[in-house]
């Protein structure tokens, strides 16, 4: 085995470890949303009869 191994730069590490983040808020917020939705959405039906033509 080499002593000295490959290691990744430093602005690739961030990169990698600003996605992850970014997944993990939004996973947050569709969570939240998904618990949240009876207030967020309300869905209304209305019985559509049309006229009888003559």
């Amino acid at each position: 085995m080499s002593e000295n191994p490959e290691r990744i730069s430093k602005s690739a590490a961030i990169a990698m470890i600003a996605t992850v983040l970014v997944f993990i808020l939004v996973a947050i917020y569709a969570n939240w949303q998904n618990a949240h939705r009876d207030k967020i959405e309300k869905t209304t039906v209305t019985r559509f009869t049309p006229s009888p033509s003559p």
